[in-house]
């Protein structure tokens, strides 16, 4: 039985400026027959992965497009392209000499990252949606009250508690993943669902000021890790709209097209290196 042909993905590394848009549009179009209008929405949200995955002659007639038009791409078999889903989500850890110790839900060992072997550091801000408050329930004599005024149909005052129901903004929420090599695992950690017990004399009452501590921790044992922009930002304390992300997902997707750049422009600074 003849094996399906293999589909790959197209991994666009460049942030492209408005007057780029057009040729790549166009190119995209005339390669894969998609809707102008789609193709552009995508293509201003570079760099990225290209959602569909491709037949082997739409992938290298796009590589060579690109190429033309001097935009980082490469193309990745569908089936090697790196799987970080679903992240492993840990509780209790500790930066300790040689590597990161991960503990299970009933304080056991069971993970050891060796610094030599954390490959990536990704943090964001999650975004978290609006909580909605109104105010408490009617007491079960004005419940009784309503009720029988009800009954006899007479008018009594109502209790519309989603009309007098207000916003109240939540912070965004602090999450890290650690990507580790050989095996490749990626741990989810969560600003608010993490044990900082192992901060000892540096822990603080609540996990908002543990978290960025806990991070500075794991960024400066992994010394051969590569940090992300945001990762960066919030180390130094930038503003946060450069750090969000609007889920978990997004943040998880972002990580994987950084893990694909890093070996990219390793590849890159390597080829040149040897001046070939």
């Amino acid at each position: 039985m003849a094996q399906p042909a293999p589909l790959y993905r197209l991994v666009v590394f460049d942030e492209l400026d408005v007057g780029e848009i057009p040729p790549v549009r166009d190119l995209f179009c005339r390669v894969t027959a998609i809707h102008p209008t789609d193709a552009t929405q995508w293509i201003a949200k570079t760099p990225g992965i290209w959602p569909r995955p491709l037949p082997e002659d739409q992938a290298r007639a796009l590589l060579d497009g690109l190429y033309d038009l001097q935009v980082a791409a490469e193309a990745w078999r569908a089936d090697q392209l790196p799987e970080l889903s679903p992240p492993r989500t840990i509780h209790d850890a500790a930066c300790l000499d040689g590597g990161l110790r991960i503990k299970g839900l009933r304080g056991e060992p069971t993970h050891w990252v060796p610094w030599d072997r954390v490959e990536l550091i990704s943090a964001g801000r999650i975004e978290a949606e609006d909580e909605y408050r109104g105010p408490s329930p009617p007491t079960w004599t004005s419940a009784l009250t309503i009720g029988i005024q009800a009954l006899v149909h007479r008018p009594g005052r109502s209790h519309d508690r989603r009309v007098r129901a207000f916003r109240v903004p939540r912070d965004p929420v602090g999450e890290v993943l650690v990507v580790r090599r050989d095996p490749r695992i990626a741990f989810r950690i969560v600003e608010n669902q993490m044990n900082y017990a192992s901060l000892g004399d540096r822990l603080r009452p609540s996990a908002a000021e543990n978290f960025p501590i806990f991070l500075a921790a794991l960024c400066s044992r992994a010394d051969d890790a590569t940090l992300t922009p945001p990762t960066r930002a919030m180390l130094r304390g930038d503003e946060l709209d450069d750090c969000e992300f609007p889920s978990s997902q997004a943040l998880l997707d972002y990580t994987t097209h950084r893990l694909l750049w890093s070996w990219y422009s390793r590849d890159r600074d390597a080829h040149r290196g040897s001046g070939s």
